[in-house]
């Protein structure tokens, strides 16, 4: 049954970044793919507290003027304005920052969560704080997989004999610890590695694979994650990663040679690199088989049922005139997506 969706979220590409919320893009377009119906209510919740009360409007009169099969709001404070939604399914994605950061931003989370219908914990850290159906993020193997090396530095301008150390996020958002990660590369420097840490943010999603293929390495070492798009990029594109035990990584990364895990310090995270960008002989590091179980063909279709049980949880109660028990779903993990092949 073809679905018709109202995606809330106030991280979306748009003029100025187009990076910010990919990982929603990433989705909107696989269940368009999957030739569901999508609209999208993005609002730029940064500017100020008000944007979210015109974004509760905003999903009221669409709810209201619209036959929407189902609500979907990613991250828990964005679904402050979904809870406003009429008599429609709403289905709340938690990300990360929302469920583990902070007291604030948990606490009204977890406000959001218990009206709702379904939520979605994309790892097992986040349902163990706020219980979900834990399904994590997926990554579009079409649109990433990997370039030559050559071929993408000399499209990116940059050398092609220094040692490039990927970190794909904005240095302004403190909880991706930048300070580490140059930290980490200043050290190797020092030691006369001709190494550099290579920033890109903001930049289209389909110019991401031509980064991760330039690059040697990819580091992350964040306060917080979720279940971090950005690792299975890489992976996707046979770029090792240098990462802190945060979020779903280990789990990610499970059975992948030639990847590190490291402390949380820029002494640490430096050794690290020194291992990733000095191999043994004859190593070569392939990951991207390893990340179809996170394609995201796949994770479509374990959200596209939380979607259908929702809706089947809202219809049986409007036609027993009972109550709805929102928020409950099913037990956290109980219908992660397969991980084989």
């Amino acid at each position: 049954m073809r679905l018709k969706i109202l995606v809330v979220t106030a991280m979306y590409p748009h003029a100025g970044n187009q990076g910010s919320g990919a990982f929603v893009m990433q989705q909107v377009e696989q269940l368009r793919a999957m030739e569901h119906e999508v609209d999208v209510l993005h609002f730029q919740g940064y500017r100020s507290k008000i944007e979210y009360l015109k974004a509760a409007f905003e999903v009221r009169k669409r709810t209201r003027g619209a036959k929407y099969d189902v609500v979907h709001a990613h991250y828990g404070v964005t679904g402050v304005a979904a809870v406003f939604r009429s008599h429609t399914p709403l289905v709340v994605t938690l990300h990360g920052s929302d469920a583990l950061l902070g007291r604030i931003e948990p606490a009204i989370s977890r406000w959001v969560c218990r009206r709702a219908d379904a939520t979605i914990a994309v790892s097992g850290k986040i349902a163990a704080r706020i219980p979900g159906e834990i399904i994590p993020c997926g990554v579009d193997l079409n649109t990433f997989e990997p370039k030559d090396r050559a071929r993408a530095r000399k499209r990116l301008g940059l050398s092609g004999r220094k040692r490039y150390v990927l970190f794909p996020f904005s240095p302004a958002r403190t909880v991706k610890r930048f300070d580490l990660a140059s930290g980490a590369v200043n050290r190797l420097a020092a030691d006369g590695l001709d190494v550099e840490l290579l920033t890109v943010s903001k930049v289209p999603n389909t110019e991401m694979p031509w980064y991760y293929s330039a690059a040697d390495a990819m580091i992350l070492c964040s306060d917080s994650e979720g279940s971090p798009t950005a690792v299975k990029e890489a992976l996707a594109c046979n770029l090792p990663v240098i990462s802190t035990d945060v979020g779903d990584v280990a789990e990610i990364v499970q059975g992948i040679a030639g990847v590190q895990i490291c402390r949380q310090t820029s002494e640490a995270l430096a050794e690290g690199l020194k291992k990733v960008l000095a191999p043994p002989a004859g190593f070569v590091f392939e990951s991207r088989p390893a990340m179809r179980r996170y394609s995201q063909e796949r994770i479509i279709q374990a959200i596209v049922q939380v979607y259908r049980r929702a809706i089947e949880q809202r219809r049986r109660m409007l036609t027993t005139g009972g109550v709805c028990a929102v928020g409950a779903g099913t037990e956290a993990g109980s219908a992660r997506p397969p991980r084989n092949g």
